[in-house]
């Protein structure tokens, strides 16, 4: 699909066809011919179509800023939290399989 260069910004949807119509599949709005060929790509064998993007659709929020986006975390292991509770727990068992916890706070288990 190639649309005019003075249309951008558009927004390009994705229906699935069906015996009673069209399933609506996806929507992006694009800025440009790169970005409309990557969504006709990824919904290859469906009916792509163009549409012009309404003003209230170009409105952004303006508190949102690109270079203040924090991007997600992935960390790798255990917290910290589960680290000390397993040495605890280690220590417990330790002391009572020893009779270390019995003798010190005079259990009679």
């Amino acid at each position: 699909m190639v649309i005019n260069e003075k249309e951008f910004p558009v927004v390009v949807q994705a229906y699935q066809p069906a015996t009673d119509g069209e399933l609506f599949v996806a929507e992006q709005m694009v800025r440009n011919q790169t970005e409309v060929d990557t969504f006709s790509s990824r919904y290859a064998g469906y009916v792509i179509k163009a549409r012009v993007v309404k003003e209230n659709e170009l409105v952004t929020n303006s508190n949102y800023d690109n270079r203040t986006r924090r991007t997600a975390v992935h960390r790798r292991g255990l917290p910290v939290w589960a680290i000390l509770l397993l040495i605890v727990v280690v220590l417990v068992v330790v002391g009572f399989t020893t009779g270390w916890i019995q003798k010190t706070f005079e259990l009679n288990l």
